[in-house]
């Protein structure tokens, strides 16, 4: 699909999937026409003289981009959300419990959400450990999508725990404690409330999925399988954390030194993100080392349209076997 845009006036730059957003923006006199997949979802914005990103006001498509309200959208032809997707205002059908712990590690009052699908809320099932608890729960709406693959006879039930951060970058990158945190007081605090059967999935996008890979990693005796979207794998303990787009892949180096076969790997990634070639080269790290692991990509960028489509995915990896 040929795009050609028109800047407004005050634009001097374009940012977008494209172009890494603000890694590479585009200077207004240097853009031309650019192909798109037949069946991509694209976002794009224009920045200011002041570096102040704005929508394009000659988009009309709804913005859906819960991170960047300044995020315009085009797609082509051929797309169609995944028939998945569950719209807003659809509630779930199971027990919510919202629950608060104290947490003697990070020495602060911390939140958790529990969802068991109707019915199921005293049974023993497996668990789905999710970071960005809120965006998945929220955003995501994962209850609601497991309720229909449930009904749809996909997937087997279980446990959803959905963990919101407080300091994200802290906690999500190489932190050691928060990953204590989560195995040592929250993991059984929500166990206390829900039965687990052992089976346990860790699942995260972006920098919470590289924290549920290095979780995993770390912790193979109580997680079995981990998903992760876009997963920030060019992040390594020294680098810039203010220049998420170069790295030294440090999780990569320790998949290439150890045993990663005792792990399940479920990865997805937007073919038009800065980080498909990261999330490649650890796919192919992980089958070298004899791990199972599949990787699923899409035409989209980093974004939360991109991952709601791979939700069902994930579920049915993590989930699969109905029995």
């Amino acid at each position: 699909m040929r795009i050609d845009l028109a800047p407004p006036d005050w634009a001097t730059h374009l940012q977008s999937d494209l172009t890494d957003w603000q890694r590479a923006p585009v200077a207004v006199k240097d853009i031309t026409p650019f192909e798109i997949p037949e069946d991509a979802y694209f976002e794009y914005c224009y920045s200011d003289a002041e570096g102040v990103r704005r929508p394009d006001p000659a988009n009309e498509n709804p913005r859906q981009n819960p991170w960047f309200d300044f995020a315009s959208n085009i797609t082509g032809p051929a797309y169609k959300p995944d028939q998945w997707v569950v719209p807003a205002g659809v509630r779930p059908r199971g027990r919510v419990l919202r629950m608060e712990l104290e947490s003697k590690i990070l020495h602060q009052r911390r939140r958790l959400i529990v969802y068991s699908p109707a019915g199921r809320a005293e049974d023993k099932l497996p668990l789905i450990l999710f970071q960005d608890g809120k965006a998945f729960f929220g955003w995501g709406r994962v209850p609601q999508v497991m309720d229909r693959l449930l009904e749809a006879g996909q997937i087997g039930p279980a446990h959803l725990v959905f963990v919101p951060p407080s300091e994200r970058t802290v906690e999500y990158a190489f932190n050691p404690e928060y990953r204590r945190f989560l195995t040592e007081e929250l993991l059984p605090a929500a166990q206390d409330r829900v039965k687990c059967d052992s089976r346990r999935t860790l699942w995260g996008a972006s920098l919470g999925g590289l924290l549920s890979a290095q979780l995993a990693w770390d912790r193979s005796d109580l997680f079995q399988k981990v998903v992760v979207q876009s997963g920030a794998f060019l992040f390594s303990p020294d680098m810039d954390r203010q220049n998420p787009f170069e790295g030294n892949e440090s999780f990569l180096e320790e998949v290439r030194r150890g045993d990663p076969a005792r792990l399940r790997w479920h990865l997805d990634c937007g073919q038009l993100e800065w980080l498909l070639a990261s999330n490649e080269r650890l796919a192919a790290a992980l089958a070298e080392k004899g791990a199972t692991v599949r990787l699923v990509t899409r035409p989209a960028g980093h974004n939360w349209v991109n991952w709601r489509n791979g939700l069902a995915q994930g579920l049915r990896f993590a989930l699969g076997d109905p029995s």
